[in-house]
């Protein structure tokens, strides 16, 4: 199958919902990483073995919040990262939830993945016009800041609600 260049197809048609372009520039930038990183991992798994590395031992909690995704997503993935053998129990500050943290394998998978990562990073980058890159990570921190606002404001159950 071959990719039509953004000049074949024209621009992508405006969506009237900010959920919807949201949604399909999640969709198609996912797409773009999954084919630099390569089957062994995939962008979401790299995102969540990422945070873990970030903050070295992590109970689901601060998991979710971080990544946005609700409990059940989360301990879906968890589970599959457990099972490929890539993280492991450790202690959590709250000794309510369970504990996460990398093991080797899981550290290596990392360190074999992140060149696509930083390859897709660079394109990513590349076909943006120079400072948008920039301006877009912190717009997109923004607006997730912005969606827990109004659902807390609203009473609404907070923090991701996200579906994978």
């Amino acid at each position: 199958m071959s990719r039509k260049s953004p000049s074949e197809t024209g621009p992508l048609p405006d969506l009237q919902c900010l959920c919807a372009n949201l949604r399909r520039a999640a969709r198609l930038v996912t797409q773009l990483y999954s084919q630099e990183m390569g089957p062994w991992l995939e962008p979401a798994q790299y995102s969540l073995l990422t945070a873990l590395n970030m903050i070295n031992t992590s109970g689901q909690a601060a998991l979710g919040r971080i990544l946005g995704l609700d409990k059940t997503t989360l301990s879906r993935n968890l589970k599959v990262l457990q099972r490929n053998r890539w993280i492991e129990l450790a202690e959590s500050k709250d000794r309510r939830e369970r504990g996460y943290r990398l093991t080797a394998e899981g550290k290596a998978i990392l360190a074999r993945t992140n060149p696509g990562w930083q390859r897709a990073q660079e394109r990513l980058r590349a076909a943006l016009p120079p400072g948008e890159w920039e301006t877009l990570m912190s717009t997109f921190r923004r607006v997730a800041e912005a969606a827990l606002a109004a659902d807390v404001a609203s009473g609404g159950p907070s923090v991701g609600r996200e579906k994978a």
